[in-house]
Protein backbone atom coordinates (compact mmCIF):
# COMPACT_ATOMS: atom_id res chain seq x y z
CA UNK A 1 0.00 0.00 0.00
CA UNK A 2 1.60 3.16 -1.23
CA UNK A 3 2.37 6.04 1.73
CA UNK A 4 -0.86 8.91 0.10
CA UNK A 5 -3.35 5.67 0.47
CA UNK A 6 -1.86 4.79 4.11
CA UNK A 7 -2.36 8.50 4.84
CA UNK A 8 -5.69 8.52 3.33
CA UNK A 9 -7.01 5.74 5.13
CA UNK A 10 -6.09 7.27 8.54
CA UNK A 11 -7.53 10.45 7.69
CA UNK A 12 -10.92 8.48 6.92
CA UNK A 13 -10.80 6.76 10.08
CA UNK A 14 -9.70 9.75 12.53
CA UNK A 15 -10.41 13.24 11.62
CA UNK A 16 -9.45 15.40 14.49
CA UNK A 17 -11.49 18.37 12.77
CA UNK A 18 -14.24 15.87 13.99
CA UNK A 19 -13.30 15.28 17.40
CA UNK A 20 -13.06 18.90 17.98
CA UNK A 21 -16.44 19.98 16.52
CA UNK A 22 -17.68 17.02 18.69
CA UNK A 23 -16.30 18.23 21.72
CA UNK A 24 -17.90 21.80 20.82
CA UNK A 25 -21.09 20.71 20.71
CA UNK A 26 -20.45 19.11 24.37
CA UNK A 27 -19.39 23.10 25.24
CA UNK A 28 -22.07 24.73 23.46
CA UNK A 29 -24.91 22.64 26.01
CA UNK A 30 -22.83 22.86 29.23
CA UNK A 31 -22.83 27.24 27.98
CA UNK A 32 -26.84 26.61 26.50
CA UNK A 33 -27.53 25.16 30.59
CA UNK A 34 -25.33 27.24 32.12
CA UNK A 35 -26.29 30.95 30.83
CA UNK A 36 -28.89 32.25 33.06
CA UNK A 37 -31.90 33.70 31.19
CA UNK A 38 -31.08 37.31 30.78
CA UNK A 39 -27.83 39.72 31.31
CA UNK A 40 -28.98 40.91 34.96
CA UNK A 41 -29.53 37.29 36.31
CA UNK A 42 -26.16 36.65 34.75
CA UNK A 43 -24.64 40.01 36.13
CA UNK A 44 -25.83 39.16 40.08
CA UNK A 45 -24.75 35.27 39.74
CA UNK A 46 -22.48 33.85 42.25
CA UNK A 47 -18.87 33.51 41.48
CA UNK A 48 -19.13 30.15 40.43
CA UNK A 49 -21.76 30.99 37.55
CA UNK A 50 -19.23 33.31 36.26
CA UNK A 51 -16.22 31.05 36.45
CA UNK A 52 -18.60 28.76 34.42
CA UNK A 53 -19.48 31.05 31.73
CA UNK A 54 -15.86 31.87 31.10
CA UNK A 55 -14.30 28.81 31.06
CA UNK A 56 -17.30 27.19 28.36
CA UNK A 57 -16.53 30.75 26.38
CA UNK A 58 -12.49 29.89 26.40
CA UNK A 59 -12.98 26.08 25.93
CA UNK A 60 -15.01 26.78 22.77
CA UNK A 61 -13.36 29.55 21.36
CA UNK A 62 -10.20 27.88 21.66
CA UNK A 63 -11.96 24.58 20.00
CA UNK A 64 -12.23 26.59 16.77
CA UNK A 65 -8.76 28.05 16.99
CA UNK A 66 -7.38 24.26 16.52
CA UNK A 67 -10.13 23.61 14.42
CA UNK A 68 -8.66 26.23 12.10
CA UNK A 69 -5.26 25.15 12.52
CA UNK A 70 -6.50 21.44 11.49
CA UNK A 71 -7.73 23.00 8.74
CA UNK A 72 -4.94 24.87 7.78
CA UNK A 73 -2.24 22.00 8.16
CA UNK A 74 -4.57 19.68 6.50
CA UNK A 75 -4.23 22.10 3.40
CA UNK A 76 -0.53 21.36 3.89
CA UNK A 77 0.35 25.07 4.90
CA UNK A 78 1.59 25.93 8.51
CA UNK A 79 -1.19 27.80 10.73
CA UNK A 80 0.04 30.84 11.65
CA UNK A 81 1.13 32.04 14.88
CA UNK A 82 -1.90 35.12 15.39
CA UNK A 83 -5.79 33.31 15.85
CA UNK A 84 -6.98 35.53 14.30
CA UNK A 85 -4.39 35.25 10.62
CA UNK A 86 -5.91 31.49 11.00
CA UNK A 87 -10.04 32.62 10.91
CA UNK A 88 -8.65 34.52 8.13
CA UNK A 89 -7.04 31.77 6.39
CA UNK A 90 -9.87 29.38 6.79
CA UNK A 91 -12.44 32.34 5.42
CA UNK A 92 -10.19 33.25 2.64
CA UNK A 93 -10.63 29.16 1.52
CA UNK A 94 -14.16 29.06 1.56
CA UNK A 95 -15.03 26.99 4.95
CA UNK A 96 -16.16 30.42 6.95
CA UNK A 97 -18.41 33.32 5.77
CA UNK A 98 -17.59 36.88 6.37
CA UNK A 99 -20.43 37.55 9.38
CA UNK A 100 -18.62 34.34 11.44
CA UNK A 101 -15.33 35.89 10.58
CA UNK A 102 -16.07 39.24 12.17
CA UNK A 103 -18.12 37.80 14.95
CA UNK A 104 -14.83 34.92 16.16
CA UNK A 105 -12.82 38.27 15.84
CA UNK A 106 -14.59 40.32 18.53
CA UNK A 107 -14.60 36.59 20.44
CA UNK A 108 -11.10 36.52 20.16
CA UNK A 109 -10.68 39.95 21.96
CA UNK A 110 -12.93 39.11 24.33
CA UNK A 111 -10.89 35.67 25.01
CA UNK A 112 -7.97 37.87 25.11
CA UNK A 113 -9.21 40.13 27.62
CA UNK A 114 -10.61 37.09 29.55
CA UNK A 115 -7.15 35.78 29.49
CA UNK A 116 -5.43 38.28 30.70
CA UNK A 117 -5.30 38.25 34.73
CA UNK A 118 -4.86 41.87 34.49
CA UNK A 119 -7.30 43.34 31.96
CA UNK A 120 -10.63 40.57 32.26
CA UNK A 121 -14.26 41.56 30.92
CA UNK A 122 -17.06 42.79 32.20
CA UNK A 123 -19.95 40.49 33.46
CA UNK A 124 -22.35 42.25 30.99
CA UNK A 125 -20.09 42.16 27.77
CA UNK A 126 -19.48 38.13 28.79
CA UNK A 127 -22.99 37.64 28.70
CA UNK A 128 -23.66 39.40 25.54
CA UNK A 129 -20.55 37.70 23.91
CA UNK A 130 -21.32 34.65 25.41
CA UNK A 131 -25.72 34.66 23.68
CA UNK A 132 -23.92 35.76 20.57
CA UNK A 133 -21.25 32.35 20.99
CA UNK A 134 -23.95 30.37 20.70
CA UNK A 135 -25.73 31.40 17.56
CA UNK A 136 -22.14 32.06 15.60
CA UNK A 137 -20.53 29.39 17.15
CA UNK A 138 -22.99 26.90 15.91
CA UNK A 139 -23.20 28.61 12.73
CA UNK A 140 -19.14 27.98 12.31
CA UNK A 141 -19.84 24.11 12.89
CA UNK A 142 -22.58 24.03 10.59
CA UNK A 143 -19.90 26.07 7.80
CA UNK A 144 -17.21 23.89 8.76
CA UNK A 145 -19.38 20.71 7.97
CA UNK A 146 -20.61 21.89 5.03
CA UNK A 147 -17.01 22.66 3.73
CA UNK A 148 -15.81 18.97 4.33
CA UNK A 149 -18.99 17.59 2.87
CA UNK A 150 -18.15 19.84 -0.56
CA UNK A 151 -14.71 19.11 -0.28
CA UNK A 152 -13.75 16.28 -2.60
CA UNK A 153 -11.00 14.05 -2.02
CA UNK A 154 -11.31 15.61 1.57
CA UNK A 155 -13.13 13.09 3.65
CA UNK A 156 -16.27 14.56 4.95
CA UNK A 157 -16.66 15.08 8.80
CA UNK A 158 -19.89 13.41 9.23
CA UNK A 159 -18.18 10.23 8.08
CA UNK A 160 -16.96 8.00 11.17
Amino acid sequence: MSKASEKKILQHQFNPVKAKLAYMEECFGQLQNGLPANREEYVTADRLTHSYIKSCFLMIVQRTVDINNAIIEFSGKTPPYQKYQGFRAVQESGAIDLETLNFFEHALTCYQKIANPYEGLPAPELYDVSLQLLQHGKAYTRQINEFFQDSNPTPSIEDN
